[in-house]
């Protein structure tokens, strides 16, 4: 029997639940509706990128944990309420269909535009320091977005492959949390690359649970999903308080 090592953090963060009401708000930012929570002007503060699902409880339930650890959290509605409709899975006619759909209104310009519009609202607010997460093809975004050193590190779970090209352009430390269905030889190449510029970055596999395991279709009932859940939000929570603040 392997025994999984968890970070310290996990046993202070709340398990994720089946059946849950999100504890934040639904504020506007120029045009952009962002879901957010957590003190405000809490010095740290995270972004959120979705899943091509949207705005999902599931997920909301991710920024409201770490809300709970000190962040601020915020997770702007990038599909502009027009994502992928869960109730249309697997898509007729291939994955190409979904991100046909999506980049009507999330194109990588538009939402490296929606997240530095609620990185400045944040900041408005009084946070200082800024990390990122993405779930899924958010991750793709995000290590995309992790190329602005104005975001100190960045979180991608499940996420979409990308090129060794962009992961070399990461600008900070960047963790990793592929899940069994993400493919382990383009994820150890890409931490090679990121680890290698960024030695504070890290890299574990959930490789007991499948793709989307942590983000907005997951089933939360499901004790070892919540399980592995707990505990990616767990290393998320680690991974930001070694990797946000002023810089010695």
């Amino acid at each position: 029997m392997t025994t999984v090592s968890t970070a310290p953090s996990c046993c202070s963060l709340a398990p994720v639940t089946s059946n849950y009401t999100s504890k934040g708000e639904v504020i506007t930012v120029g045009d952009l509706k962002v879901y957010i929570v957590g003190e405000k002007g809490a010095k740290n503060a995270i972004i959120i990128n979705y899943d091509i699902f949207g705005d999902m409880v599931n997920t909301r339930q991710v920024a409201d944990l770490l809300a709970s650890q000190g962040f601020r959290v915020a997770m702007p509605d990038l599909c502009k309420g027009d994502p992928w409709p869960a109730s249309v899975w697997p898509p007729t006619n291939g994955f190409g269909e979904v991100m046909a759909h999506i980049q009507k209104n999330a194109s990588f310009p538009s939402v490296e535009r929606d997240m530095k519009a609620t990185q400045q609202h944040l900041i408005s607010e009084g946070s200082q320091y800024f990390g990122l997460i993405g779930f899924c093809w958010g991750g793709v975004m995000v290590a995309l977005l992790s190329q602005d050193v104005s975001y100190q590190a960045g979180a991608i779970i499940h996420p979409g492959g990308f090129s060794l090209e962009d992961a070399a352009k990461v600008a900070g430390p960047l963790l990793i949390l592929p899940a069994q269905d993400d493919s382990a030889e383009t994820f150890d190449a890409i931490f090679k690359v990121v680890s290698e510029k960024n030695p504070a970055s890290k890299m574990r596999r959930f490789d007991d649970v499948p793709h989307g395991f942590c983000a907005s279709r997951s089933d939360f009932g499901d004790p070892l999903r919540a399980q592995r859940a707990n505990e990616a939000i767990a290393e998320v929570n680690s991974f930001f308080k070694a990797n946000l603040g002023p810089k010695q």
